[in-house]
């Protein structure tokens, strides 16, 4: 049987990181930082807080529900659709892994900053 990993949807952002982190294994070879949202898609950009520049859309893998997204859920038994707005605005402060490798960021949850 396969295992599907409980994510965390409460809880303080670092807590729910450390739980993602749980659930999904910790890879030892990169370190966790935090980021700004510098550029909104269609253009993304986020520089870490030690850098001097922005990492652009090419170089940034995104966790899928800080986007703009909708879903499709049931209320009393009626189909409703719930809309969820853009998170990753221009100055959103965000938790990044950057691999040991440094050509990738991995954005995974917005900031409590």
């Amino acid at each position: 049987m396969a295992f599907k990993p409980m994510i965390p949807r409460e809880g303080t952002g670092s807590s729910r990181i450390i739980g993602l982190i749980q659930a999904l294994g910790y890879n030892p070879g990169g370190t966790l930082q935090l980021a700004t949202v510098t550029s909104e898609y269609p253009n993304f950009s986020i520089r870490l807080d030690r850098d001097e520049f922005d990492t652009p859309d090419p170089f940034i893998v995104c966790n899928p529900e800080l986007f703009p997204h909708t879903e499709t859920v049931k209320i009393n038994g009626q189909p409703a659709t719930i809309e969820y707005p853009q998170k990753l605005v221009k100055g959103a402060r965000v938790f990044v892994f950057e691999a040991e490798h440094q050509q990738l960021l991995y954005v995974l949850s917005l900031s409590d900053e």
